[in-house]
């Protein structure tokens, strides 16, 4: 699902959505044709504009269909630009952190363009905290709210729960 609005929105669907998994925030597209295509273009972003150095990040890429023989290597890439950009202007650079990063950023690429983001919500959504325990194989709290939602059920109308045993629904 793709929207545009204000910066503030960012917040409002961070806080209110209940079938968001993540909020992306769309910073850079381009055709491209090999991984140095791909660091050009992240290497032209304002990255100090969006965080500072002191931050650290992680790089994520998705693809489809993609020519590229290794993922593994256009995320050095694309990490690598980041770095370099805030060499350039600030000296210094961020550290990475593969497990609990302060920046997440997301590439995909389809069999020839590149879209860049970053995450505005840092965990996923479904981690919110809504559940104290959880059952075997629990259904995610967004998932189940999404499922409500295509149903048309409304609070005044009594709910079977198919899923009884973990309070999802």
């Amino acid at each position: 699902v793709e929207f545009s609005g204000p910066y503030p929105l960012c917040y409002t669907v961070n806080l209110e959505s209940r079938i968001a998994s993540r909020v992306l925030w769309r910073i850079g597209h381009s055709d491209y044709g090999s991984e140095q295509d791909i660091y050009k273009t992240a290497s032209t972003l304002p990255w100090p504009d969006w965080f500072s150095p002191t931050r650290s990040i992680r790089v994520n890429v998705a693809a489809i269909k993609s020519p590229l023989k290794s993922l593994n290597f256009t995320t050095l890439k694309i990490k690598d630009a980041v770095c370099d950009v805030f060499r350039a202007t600030t000296r210094t650079r961020p550290d990475i952190d593969t497990r609990n990063p302060d920046i997440r950023i997301h590439a995909f690429l389809t069999t020839s363009e590149l879209t860049l983001y970053l995450d505005t919500s840092g965990d996923a959504l479904f981690k919110r905290g809504y559940r104290s325990g959880t059952g075997d194989a629990p259904l995610r709290e967004n998932l189940a709210a999404g499922i409500l939602q295509l149903s048309g059920w409304e609070p005044e109308i009594p709910l079977l729960d198919p899923m009884c045993g973990s309070g999802t629904f």
